[in-house]
């Protein structure tokens, strides 16, 4: 094709060129982005926040919006994502005053709670510097627990606490995927999902009898499905049991959470045989 599209131009003198491909440049960059593999990193901006306790301004990780590919959702509802999982950069934390907090509860928080904050966090507070590209499982799991710590002290509302716990399960169960069952810190990092789920049970149960809806961005029936799950995986089958009954006879639940409640009570009624 080269040599018939550009014969003649030898009479410019460019007789060397005549067999050069028309789309060869274009099959390679093809060929590039077809051999590109995707990284964490990929997936992350640096987005400018401002604290509402001490009004500095700073940088922290966040992931594009609509650019991760949802894989599945585990039965607690964590996502799973293709390359990235987009629960670590969920947590803020002000580099100066160490208040921390989920990104969904971070821009809000009352005149009381801050004197709090800088009463018992900011006198102690040591900032590490944040200079990887991404967060480790380590440190999105200390980032998780700063939030906690946060939220005790100011005094947060128990679906506040809760939500933290079920999403630093997420965070200790994805640090077990990726190290192994091999590995040395597998059944601690095991552990430590199991007693987050125990804490984020306790909150929403806690939350129901006093909160009203919508709790943590999630409606009535979704508490109570994330009730039944967080009973069934830390042993409370009997409250499990309740919560997918109400949810099966419920007249406002969707198809969905009650195609999840029922998957969940024949799961129960395996483990009893």
């Amino acid at each position: 094709m080269g040599d018939s599209l550009l014969s003649g131009l030898g009479s410019f003198g460019l007789d060397g060129l005549e067999g050069m491909s028309l789309f060869e440049e274009e099959k390679k960059e093809e060929a590039k982005k077809a051999a590109y593999v995707p990284t964490e990193k990929d997936y992350l901006l640096e987005k400018t926040q401002k604290c509402p306790i001490c009004d500095t301004e700073f940088k922290t990780k966040a992931v594009k919006a609509g650019k991760a590919k949802l894989l599945r959702s585990d039965k607690d509802l964590r996502p799973v994502y293709q390359d990235v999982d987009i629960a670590k950069y969920d947590v803020i934390m002000c580099p100066k005053c160490g208040y921390t907090a989920l990104s969904r509860y971070f821009p809000s928080i009352l005149n009381v709670q801050a004197q709090k904050i800088k009463a018992k966090i900011t006198p102690a507070f040591k900032p590490k510097p944040d200079t990887s590209e991404i967060y480790s499982y380590d440190e999105a799991i200390e980032r998780y627990k700063m939030a906690l710590v946060n939220a005790i002290v100011k005094g947060a509302k128990a679906s506040e606490k809760a939500y933290i716990c079920l999403k630093a399960s997420w965070m200790a169960r994805g640090k077990a995927e990726e190290i192994g069952e091999a590995h040395a810190d597998y059944q601690k990092t095991k552990a430590m999902e199991l007693e987050f789920s125990k804490n984020a049970f306790d909150g929403f149960v806690a939350a129901v009898q006093g909160e009203n809806f919508p709790m943590c961005g999630m409606d009535e029936m979704t508490i109570n499905y994330l009730i039944a799950v967080l009973g069934t995986m830390t042993g409370h089958l009997d409250v499990a049991q309740k919560m997918i009954a109400n949810i099966l006879q419920s007249q406002t639940a969707g198809p969905r959470i009650k195609d999840l409640a029922r998957d969940l009570k024949d799961e129960i009624l395996n483990k009893g045989k």
